[in-house]
């Protein structure tokens, strides 16, 4: 680009050169006004690229405000998006549980350990057992980590408890719950 516009009427030609090639638009000094429609004695009074000058502050300001404008827009879009997204995704985690349900209630019924179906599998995992403290100061103080202040070590008395039979004092067995673990095609990457 040669010349760089100084009125608001020639600025529309030189925006679309901008969008598409920004790196080669050159900037020129705003220059002494061209011939003002003005009376003479008011065309004297302005100060030599005033009213070119104007013209750049006039378009900066509508193009700013409507850079605003823009954010703002996006700003709104964003928020309608993640709303949208939230009710949707809510919608989606809804109709997920009530298939695990159903299948998990049918593989229950089954009674196998595991299930290799077309869209995925199904198999039954144990529920760990894990010591469970119920009264710290009961447990012997062999079943203790050595530390400042005595804790109980749950796998030294989970391991007595399967080697001997015996519970603790202070302690009792919990068998957590039984669950199904529900693998689909792309569980599997």
């Amino acid at each position: 680009m040669e010349d760089v516009p100084h009125s608001v009427e020639d600025f529309g030609q030189y925006y679309e050169a901008i969008d598409e090639w920004p790196e080669n638009c050159r900037i020129d000094l705003i220059g002494p006004p061209a011939e003002s429609p003005l009376q003479p004695d008011i065309a004297l009074a302005l100060v030599a690229g005033e009213g070119r000058a104007e013209d750049h502050l006039s378009a900066l300001t509508y193009h700013r405000n409507e850079l605003s404008h823009v954010e703002g827009h996006l700003q709104a879009q964003i928020e309608k998006a993640e709303s949208w997204a939230q009710k949707r995704g809510q919608i989606i985690v809804n109709r997920i549980a009530w298939h695990e349900r159903c299948l998990e209630a049918w593989f229950k019924s089954t009674g196998a350990k595991s299930a290799n179906l077309i869209n995925g599998k199904l198999k039954n995992i144990k529920g760990r057992e894990r010591i469970e403290i119920i009264d710290e100061d009961a447990i012997p103080a062999e079943y203790k980590n050595e530390t400042i202040t005595h804790a109980p070590d749950k796998k030294r008395i989970l391991a007595a408890l399967r080697e001997s039979g015996e519970i603790v004092e202070g302690t009792e067995v919990v068998r957590g719950e039984d669950h199904i673990k529900i693998d689909t095609p792309d569980d599997a990457v």
